[in-house]
């Protein structure tokens, strides 16, 4: 291959990569369309218009595909990798829709033949292996980790990079005996520390994302130059993330001393030795295992500076028995290549398979309350509805709108402000869109969005709440019985809250496209490290 062809190759590339970050936001949309007219069609069957635009959307998809293959610079890879989205996309060819519908009709039958369960046993089982393929590749049992070094510049690269192997040797050969998987540490990749101010861990995640994407590893250990503190602002040594598979650890907790006193050598053996039972015990919280008494385990009782022990903690037999059963979900499934549907399942799935990660950062997190911790974008919502609630014209359109499309508009603004924060804040990790989405990346994006989702319904219900508090104790009783657009001059407490619901969706767009988020403010409110030390 010459050159120029060479040039040509990378600049179809490229523009194959922008073409897909600028289509992603719309084509997202578009698919969740797609799962609700799915959902309509398997509960109570489409409409003509639903069928439409059903047609419609499955079109664009088409559209969309045969553009990126058109640009893609190798046709053949570029269709072996979206071979799940070709096949997503021929499905409708086959009437999909009709072929629900029957399904539909013979669950309502009330004879059933040994043909037809026969036939809804295979698709059965053809759905579950449609599943395993939307999951990505079963992993091996290796566990492969990728370590980021946040260096200030005050410590010897080389010493640091000693450091880190002795550490993680140490730890290898406690985690291969105990989970029974076999671990592999990585070289590590040095990393400036932005600023020397202590730091939340949340501060390291999207490079620690885009590496995992990168690896793709299986978790990333982050070692900070830096002070670490948790989102109560407490000083720790170390803090783990099981939602995010990442775990930070903390150079000047190790090496600290009294006042007036130099500080530890990295070099020295008991920091090594309290380097790799702190590690150990951060890996245990990311494999979730929880605190123990001193007396019942080695590695997961509280950590404290201990002196120079003659061997590495070890973990107790039943700490074993737990990691030998979780260590085979600990290597990442991913995804590479694909579109935006076909990410869409993948995000979706890996979310049912990690449910306690996914409710475990939004109730610590309190997502529902986050508009409360964000002023920027609480202020853009509710300025503009204080003007609105003293309008004639949105009483107007509040009290003659039908209840129905009050609450498709609610809901409807409250999903779309959602995903317009998330991205255009572009709070999904990695930041910079990678052709691999591994397992925890898509656990974590869907902890991201659930929270803007709270977070956004939260702001909702505040501004309703505020709007009927002016209804009722600003205006007079008797203001509408005059109001010559209403046939009935009684108003109730139906028309008082669609009224409020109506003010409050619009309060939520704005809020949304004005609210003044800063990306790393919101991702420090959430609670994708534990506060445990």
């Amino acid at each position: 291959m010459t050159s120029g062809d060479n040039r040509s190759a990378r600049g179809k590339l490229r523009l194959l990569y922008r073409l897909e970050a600028s289509l992603e936001a719309p084509m997202f949309v578009l698919a969740l369309v797609w799962l609700w007219l799915f959902v309509v069609e398997l509960t109570a069957g489409l409409t003509p218009l639903q069928q439409r635009i059903g047609t419609v959307i499955w079109i664009t998809f088409i559209a969309e595909y045969l553009l990126k293959l058109a640009v893609a610079p190798r046709k053949i890879p570029y269709i072996q990798k979206n071979l799940l989205t070709l096949i997503a996309l021929v499905i409708p060819a086959f009437r999909a829709f009709r072929l629900l519908r029957a399904v539909r009709l013979m669950r309502s039958a009330r004879v059933v033949t040994s043909t037809r369960f026969v036939r809804a046993l295979t698709s059965t089982r053809r759905l579950l292996r449609n599943l395993e393929e939307v999951q990505g590749e079963r992993p091996s049992r290796e566990i492969n980790v990728g370590t980021l070094l946040f260096l200030s510049g005050h410590l010897d690269v080389e010493t640091v990079r000693g450091f880190t192997s002795r550490l993680t040797a140490a730890a290898k050969t406690e985690l291969d005996r105990a989970s029974g998987a076999r671990w592999q540490f990585h070289p590590p990749r040095e990393l400036g520390l932005e600023s020397e101010s202590p730091q939340r861990p949340s501060a390291f995640l999207d490079e620690a994302s885009r590496e995992m994407a990168n690896g793709p590893f299986d978790l990333i250990i982050v070692i900070t130059e830096g002070v670490l503190v948790s989102r109560r602002q407490l000083v720790q040594p170390g803090l783990a993330s099981p939602t995010a598979r990442c775990v930070c650890l903390s150079l000047p907790a190790l090496t600290k001393t009294g006042r007036n006193r130099p500080p530890r050598s990295l070099d020295d053996q008991t920091v090594n030795f309290n380097g790799t039972a702190l590690l150990l015990h951060m890996l245990g919280h990311l494999l979730g295992l929880d605190h123990r008494e001193r007396n019942a385990s080695e590695v997961m009782a509280p950590f404290r500076w201990r002196e120079l022990d003659a061997a590495t903690p070890r973990f107790s037999q039943s700490e074993e028995r737990a990691l030998k059963l979780r260590s085979r979900q600990l290597p990442e499934r991913e995804l590479r290549g694909s579109g935006p549907l076909a990410s869409l399942v993948f995000h979706f799935v890996m979310i049912l398979r990690h449910p306690r990660e996914v409710l475990v950062p939004l109730f610590r997190s309190k997502a529902f309350f986050l508009p409360f911790s964000l002023p920027g974008l609480a202020t853009a919502a509710v300025a503009p509805t204080l003007i609105l609630v003293f309008s004639a014209e949105t009483w107007d359109v509040g009290l003659n709108m039908s209840s129905g499309i009050a609450a498709l508009f609610a809901i409807l603004i409250v999903l779309l402000a959602s995903f317009y924060l998330v991205r255009i804040q572009s709070l999904f990790f990695p930041r910079k869109e990678k052709q691999t989405v591994t397992e925890h990346l898509a656990v974590a994006n869907g902890v991201v969005f659930l929270s803007m989702l709270l977070a956004c319904l939260g702001l909702f219900v505040m501004v309703v709440a505020l709007m009927l508090a002016i209804q009722l104790y600003v205006f007079p009783e008797n203001l509408m019985r005059t109001w010559p657009t209403l046939t009935d001059p009684e108003i109730g407490w139906g028309d008082q809250l669609r009224l409020a619901v109506f003010i409050a969706t619009v309060g939520v767009a704005t809020g949304a496209l004005a609210g003044g988020l800063e990306n790393r403010s919101v991702i420090q409110q959430l609670a994708l490290f534990e506060d445990v030390p």
